[in-house]
């Protein structure tokens, strides 16, 4: 018996889910190199990523060097810029990414570097491991720290339980072995670490305390400009009553000049994003994600949770849990409980209220991964609540529908962006296409996202709970 409890506590736990992703990621993921459509570096990684080799290999962070070299950048996919009013090659996404991946693609390139085998060019099959296993160490650090916060408030058992769920029953297990370079494993990580100091940070808030508030929160914005929504984690943890939100009112007062220090500070972490936007396009502050844009007036709240495109809670189910658990952390007055239900509020009209709410070629919304360190606290107080052992079944069926989802949406059953009622059932018992009668079938069951209406707001998908 003793032994059985060393071999799946909570902290052995972590590392048995770092060695199911480290299997799945170097045994399933096909590995061919930069030149096919296959690319580990591809897609959205592709900004991501872009500051790196501009501006260490080719020593341009201008891009100008994509106009006179005779390769085609973009038909390689390795640089997809924007285009700013004044005629600037602009990286679509914000550098915070470029700063995570750095120490691994410094080693890989040195690697490359002196590798008869590989080209040192920032796509060779180096780079892509070296950036894989990236993926790797941040998401430990991501839970390595949700271990520990999800500990002070629940038992050690369920802290484990969670943490298996929110790895295998959630859109993270595609996120981190099959496209694992894609920014939600790194804001995990991130997301984890803050929420785990959030706690510390208000019992006692000092110059050091300041020095790391800062420099994570400004780290955030600079992977993604909505993940303020974490920052303010800060104020509403731990508040019941407005008696509770006086006295966070009064921290942030008592502590104005530590917190001026943290912004100071975030501000800094951000200030080479700004530097880099003024060189290219003349404007400090600029867009990239040209004419793209969020209607708040009008957000797709029911689309985005029901979908057969894209629904959250439809290919993620296990976060119906967390909801219910939201209700348990009120209930048992968790210091989490406001934090649960002000983060899912404004991630799903936030997030809904993007142009486009499918967020483009994906599995499920993996816009919520960066959340799930917060929505864990609302699956282990509704696992808490479970009174007859039975009940664990539905969320081991919920681990299974998504292990089975994840390889169907690896095989391309489940399609990227164009999914429909009719196809998903069609093929939901099937694992694999395996003749050119399937793929024709699937073609006439799947609706392609209008991509024009969407972005000038206008409606572009027929939707009810029923279809």
């Amino acid at each position: 018996m003793p032994s059985k409890k060393i071999w799946l506590n909570s902290k052995n736990v972590v590392y048995y889910l770092i060695l199911i992703q480290l299997f799945t990621l170097f045994n399933i993921k096909p590995w061919k190199g930069a030149e096919t459509k296959d690319a580990l570096i591809n897609n959205d990684i592709i900004s991501y990523y872009a500051y790196l080799p501009a501006t260490f290999i080719h020593k341009d962070i201008t891009l100008s060097f994509t106009e006179t070299d005779s390769v085609d950048y973009w038909a390689e996919r390795k640089f997809w810029p924007e285009t700013s009013p004044n005629g600037g090659k602009v990286i679509k996404t914000t550098m915070g990414m470029s700063l995570l991946y750095s120490p691994f693609f410094f080693l890989s390139h040195l690697y490359a570097s002196f590798s008869s085998s590989f080209d040192a060019n920032g796509f060779s099959k180096p780079y892509e491991i070296g950036l894989a296993f990236s993926c790797l160490l941040y998401l430990f650090i991501g839970f390595f720290f949700l271990r520990k916060a999800l500990s002070k408030c629940f038992s050690d058992n369920i802290t484990s339980f969670v943490l298996i769920c929110i790895f295998l029953g959630t859109n993270l297990f595609y996120y981190s072995t099959t496209e694992p370079c894609m920014s939600h494993a790194y804001t995990f990580s991130l997301t984890g670490f803050f929420i785990y100091y959030v706690p510390i940070w208000l019992n006692k808030f000092n110059f050091k305390s300041a020095l790391i508030f800062g420099f994570i929160s400004g780290l955030l914005v600079l992977i993604r400009p909505t993940n303020v929504i974490i920052i303010c984690m800060i104020l509403t943890y731990g508040i019941h009553s407005l008696n509770g939100a006086k006295n966070r009112l009064n921290w942030l007062y008592k502590h104005k000049k530590l917190l001026l220090v943290s912004i100071v500070i975030g501000f800094l972490v951000f200030t080479p994003q700004l530097v880099y936007w003024k060189t290219i396009t003349g404007d400090w502050l600029f867009n990239s994600y040209v004419g793209e844009q969020f209607y708040f007036n009008n957000p797709k709240i029911m689309e985005f949770l029901f979908s057969y495109r894209k629904g959250w809670l439809l290919y993620t189910p296990i976060m119906g849990l967390f909801i219910w658990g939201i209700y348990r952390l009120f209930q048992s007055k968790n210091p989490w409980a406001l934090s649960s239900l002000f983060s899912v509020l404004v991630c799903v009209f936030v997030f809904s209220s993007w142009w486009c709410w499918w967020y483009g070629g994906s599995f499920g919304m993996r816009c919520m991964i960066d959340f799930y360190p917060i929505f864990a606290f609302g699956l282990a107080a509704c696992f808490n609540g479970f009174k007859n052992y039975l009940i664990f079944i539905i969320p081991f069926v919920f681990i299974i529908l998504n292990i089975y989802q994840t390889l169907q949406r690896r095989n391309l059953v489940i399609h990227w962006d164009s999914m429909t009622k009719e196809s998903y059932w069609h093929f939901f018992t099937t694992l694999k296409m395996k003749n050119e009668e399937n793929w024709q079938k699937q073609t006439e069951l799947l609706s392609k996202p209008d991509y024009d209406k969407a972005k000038k707001g206008e409606k572009e998908y027929e939707f009810s709970v029923f279809n």
